[in-house]
């Protein structure tokens, strides 16, 4: 059987051809949830690196160099209407809304030059190097602590919610400044803000998730102004003490800050850490040598980012009429950037379906987008990884996925995260190896 990219298309076709591979985009059905790299993300690079979808009224950016033209050029495929819902909302929900802060102001995440360069510059005065490095102690005693309270329960476990999620929402909870035992209702009060943009729920459960997203804003507001009356040694007074110059963050800056960074602290890590464990686990063998070797764990931490990054796609708007890999995007057109499917564009990583240690070029994934929207928080997601499969390591090294174990991941058309990891903590039985 031949390669599709044997057979190049002829240009009378390639509008056709862009819209058959657009249809492939079905973020939401099994076979895109199981693998969307064979569902979607193989065909585009073969097919239409830049594919437009009729159902989402988008363009579908797919190929490597592409992806990377999209995001070198920030203020053309602008992410300053990344947060605006898709459908627009109705007047009653945006009246509910208005009692607290929406829509977010412009922060990191929802900004483009020159408004992202100051965002950035006064974050980055917050959330230095140094910072980060010195959490590795408080990672550490947290990951080990939860290693315990593991081993002291049964020998079945379920590690995306006893220890996937819970690692990095005490390490986001310790840096950012807020109390631990109150992030079971920040993550519900998330979750309400997620809910504004599902075109499934009707409005009285949005009215209902609203309430939730107001309240949410003013935990923070409260928060905020007890941290101006007395600073502590977290992220909050720091953001609220960054200056550039006589330039600083407004109360609702720093809320926009906060809720970005809270969802983005723990869901990324959380997801990494469940990929990166199944695919150890898969493997025996690796698993037995991330223990002896760190260089090894580095290479399947920067593996998994390849193959399993967390956020898979972001989309862009198009300001001025632009050219991506030879196709004409009109101005104001909705761009989706795939950073999932640029990682596995077989033009820059061959093989990509074998999760492949050995890799020359494996840091030239996109796991945390790249340019002036790289992910600040990459080197602390880094960081909790290594330490905390070193401790699930530790703790149990005979650790294997429970009979049975599939790979599953929720639906979601931007992020990949996994729905469960269920794992036995000991070695099987003798009579069971015969």
């Amino acid at each position: 059987m031949s390669d599709a990219s044997e057979h190049p298309v002829p240009p009378a076709t390639e509008a056709a051809e862009r819209l058959a591979v657009g249809e492939l985009f079905q973020p939401f059905s099994p076979a895109y949830q199981a693998d969307p790299a064979r569902a979607f993300y193989l065909q585009g690079h073969a097919r239409a690196p830049v594919a437009y979808s009729p159902t989402y009224f988008g363009y579908l950016v797919t190929g490597h160099a592409e992806v990377t033209q999209v995001l070198r050029e920030p203020v053309v495929f602008s992410s300053a209407k990344i947060l605006e819902p898709m459908v627009p909302f109705p007047p009653e929900l945006l009246a509910a809304l208005s009692h607290g802060v929406f829509p977010l102001p412009p922060a990191l995440f929802n900004n483009d030059p020159p408004g992202h360069t100051r965002a950035r510059s006064l974050f980055s005065k917050a959330f230095t190097p140094a910072k980060i490095a010195g959490l590795e102690p408080q990672i550490r005693g947290f990951a080990e602590a939860l290693t315990r309270e593991l081993a002291a329960g049964p020998d079945a476990m379920e590690l995306m919610h006893d220890f996937a999620f819970k690692l990095p929402m005490r390490v986001i909870s310790a840096l950012v400044g807020v109390p631990y035992e109150d992030m079971a209702q920040l993550k519900s009060w998330q979750d309400d803000w997620f809910k504004l943009y599902d075109p499934a729920l009707g409005i009285d459960a949005k009215l209902k998730a609203a309430a939730g997203f107001v309240a949410y804003a003013d935990y923070y507001r409260d928060l905020i102004e007890r941290r101006r009356a007395t600073p502590a040694d977290d992220l909050i007074s720091a953001l609220l003490h960054a200056r550039e110059g006589e330039d600083g963050f407004t109360t609702e800056e720093v809320i926009s800050h906060l809720v970005i960074l809270l969802f983005a602290g723990y869901e990324t890590a959380a997801s990494l850490m469940g990929s990166l464990v199944f695919e150890l686990l898969a493997r025996p063998a690796l698993w037995q040598a991330v223990g002896d070797d760190t260089a090894v764990l580095q290479a399947a931490i920067e593996e998994t980012l390849r193959m399993h990054a967390p956020v898979q796609m972001e989309p862009r708007h198009a300001t001025a009429a632009a050219v991506i890999g030879g196709v004409e995007i009109p101005a104001g057109s909705s761009v989706f950037t795939f950073f999932g499917a640029a990682n596995y564009d077989a033009k820059v990583f061959p093989d990509p379906l074998t999760f492949d240690l050995r890799r020359p070029n494996g840091a030239r994934h996109l796991g945390f987008g790249w340019g002036v929207h790289t992910c600040l928080g990459a080197s602390l997601a880094r960081l909790e990884l290594r330490i905390g499969l070193q401790a699930l390591r530790r703790a149990f090294p005979h650790l294997r996925l429970a009979p049975g174990a599939t790979r599953s991941y929720l639906p979601s058309m931007f992020f990949r995260t996994p729905a469960a990891l269920p794992v036995l903590r000991d070695a099987p039985a003798a009579d069971a190896l015969r």
